[in-house]
This record gives structure tokens, C-alpha cells and sequence, in this order.
């Protein structure tokens, strides 16, 4: 262990359990994820502010929410400093595939996001999602010169990886090697079925065991924190809408919908039609969310990762307390 932990990461360590908050605006002036931050940050130990876009030349574009970060520190909550590829509309391949490709270029990278880092910083949070097989190796040694750079600092390297049940999906991922390098690891156990795609449980109880039994077999399990998703799809012919967890009640009443149970999926799922467009949502709610804490003390996690802050209900948190915190 690194005996010159900054104060921030030496806090977390010292956690044997983590209640992680992904912080996201969906549109300028979003205090959704703020709010939360600051009416229950009692119960959450660290969050991570999905910051910076990485662009082909190895910089970054975004900025850190301060208004995040101050509520933040004034709570004594850390914040990790997230670091992604996604443009908007995709996690997009093609920055990644230019700075993994030379050592040059991935030591370039690695120093802008040392500049981006405050001094408050407990670490930083890898979201680099979409890395290709051929990417497999140099990803490694991409993570292996970050964590040398944090380490030297005394701050933290978390990830978050794709949630897979075979060596075949995601195969730019090596498990094994990613467990050992990080100090954390969110599992991305969401969006099984995505708005990309057909309907279904953005969840599903099988599902998420079958990933979990896969992941443990390489991560430490005292590292790996379960990724809850605290929102919901509605598809139809129409583009497909993310739902917040906090605005399926109204959506529901507006529709006349009638909640329906799979128990199958172990989630809930209702249809309407707006004229003659039929429309299928499956979300998590509540219920669906405690019954998936129990993985953490069945597979003894670390703790779990909320995407994101301000999607849940303030019962999600009596939840999180009462089957977590206890």
C-alpha cells in the first residue's frame, strides 16, 4: 500500500463500503445531481463528475462542475475526476484508438489529465468505454503508466468497465488485468438492453448474477462496486427516451399506464400508445433497486455506483439506507 495516501484517498480507503454517485447535467442549468448532492450527502462517500471528453490528440474538452465541487467538499464527500469518450450521441472509438497507439501519445494524455486534476481530487475515474480488441494491450499499459502517475501522487485510479458473462463480449477488457491495476472498479451492470436497441429490462436479476459470477473470477470482489441505474427506456417507433426513475409516476399517470411485474427480470416494465404508437418502458424503481443491494453482501462488494445522481426518488435513499447502511 502507498504509505503517502492524500487525506482524500486515504478516507476512501479507510470506507469498507462505497456509495458512489456518477454526477451528469442533461441540459445547461440541470440541478438535479447538485440537489442531490446536497440532501443526501450524508449517504453518499464519494461521487465522480463526468467531466472530460477525450478528443484524437490526447486533450480534453469539458470542464469540472465547481458548484458540484464545492457542495461536495463542504459535505467532506471526495470527488473522483471522470475522464470519458463519449461525444454527445456515442462513446466514440476513434480518440481512443489515437492515443493508445503509440507509448508517446498515451504518456501525453496522461499528463493533460494530471494538469485537469484539483487539488481536492481523491483520484481519478477511467470511462473509456468502447475499447476495441486490437486496443487490449496498449489500454493495459495506458492504465499501468496512469496508476504509476496517481500512485507517485498519492490519489486514486478507478474504472468503470462493460459488464460482461464471457471472454467474448468486450473483448478489448482484460478482466484480470484491470482488477489488479485499480483501486476500484464499477461494474456497468445497466443497460442489458440499451435505447439502440429493442425493448427490455435495463437490468434483469439473471443477467446481473451471470455478469457478477463472471467478474469475480477476475477482480477482487472488495474492489468492485455494482453499477444500479436509476432510470428507465421507452421505446417505441419514435427515438427512444430515457426516463429518470423520479419521472415514471407521472409519466404512468399521464398514460393511464398499468405497472407491470417481471418477475422473470425481477423489474418493472408497463405499455400505452400515444394515438397509434405503441410505447414499452422498462425501468428500475425502488423495489427492483433494494432487491439488487442484496448482491453486495452475497458477493461481499465493495459498494455500488449510481448512474446518476438526481434520476432517484428520495425513497431509492430511505432504500439505500435501510438495506445498505444499517
Amino acid at each position: 500500500m502507498n504509505s503517502s495516501w492524500t487525506p482524500a484517498a486515504q478516507r476512501l480507503l479507510n470506507k469498507r463500503l462505497w456509495i458512489l454517485g456518477y454526477y451528469s447535467e442533461d441540459f445547461p442549468g440541470d440541478m438535479r445531481a447538485v440537489n442531490t448532492l446536497k440532501y443526501h450527502s450524508s449517504r453518499i462517500d464519494v461521487y465522480a463528475d463526468f467531466a472530460f471528453q477525450l478528443k484524437s490528440d490526447g486533450q480534453f474538452t469539458g470542464e469540472i462542475n465547481k458548484t458540484a465541487l464545492e457542495t461536495a467538499i463542504e459535505r467532506g464527500i471526495p470527488p473522483l475526476i471522470l475522464f470519458h469518450n463519449f461525444n454527445g450521441k456515442i462513446f466514440d472509438p476513434q480518440p481512443l484508438r489515437s492515443v493508445l497507439s503509440s507509448n508517446a501519445s498515451q504518456k501525453n494524455c496522461i499528463r493533460h489529465m494530471m494538469n485537469l486534476l484539483p487539488p481536492s481530487a481523491a483520484g481519478v475515474h477511467v470511462d473509456f468505454e468502447g475499447v476495441e480488441s486490437p486496443y487490449r494491450i496498449p489500454y493495459l499499459s495506458f492504465l499501468e503508466s496512469l496508476r504509476a502517475e496517481l500512485h507517485g501522487r498519492g490519489l486514486l485510479l478507478t474504472i468503470a468497465i462493460p459488464a460482461k458473462r464471457s471472454e467474448w463480449e468486450a473483448p478489448g477488457y482484460d478482466f484480470g488485468r484491470i482488477g489488479s491495476l485499480c483501486d476500484s472498479i464499477t461494474l456497468m451492470t445497466y443497460d442489458e438492453h440499451y435505447s439502440g436497441g429493442s425493448p427490455g429490462p435495463i437490468a434483469s436479476l439473471p443477467w446481473m448474477t451471470q455478469t457478477l459470477d463472471y467478474a469475480i473470477r477476475y477482480i477482487p470482489n472488495e474492489k468492485l462496486l455494482l453499477g444500479i441505474p436509476t432510470y428507465g427506456y421507452d421505446w417505441s417507433s419514435e427515438p427512444t427516451r430515457l426516463v429518470p426513475m423520479r419521472d415514471v409516476p407521472e409519466l404512468i399517470a399521464q398514460t393511464n399506464a398499468r405497472p407491470l411485474w417481471s418477475d422473470q427480470a425481477v423489474e418493472p416494465y408497463f405499455y400505452y400508445w400515444k394515438g397509434r404508437i405503441k410505447h414499452t418502458v422498462w425501468y428500475e424503481n425502488e423495489i427492483s433497486c433494494k432487491i439488487r443491494f442484496g448482491f453486495l453482501k452475497s458477493y461481499r462488494l465493495r459498494g455500488i455506483a449510481i448512474w446518476r445522481l438526481g434520476y432517484e426518488t428520495s425513497r431509492f435513499w430511505q432504500e439505500v439506507s435501510s438495506k445498505i447502511l444499517k
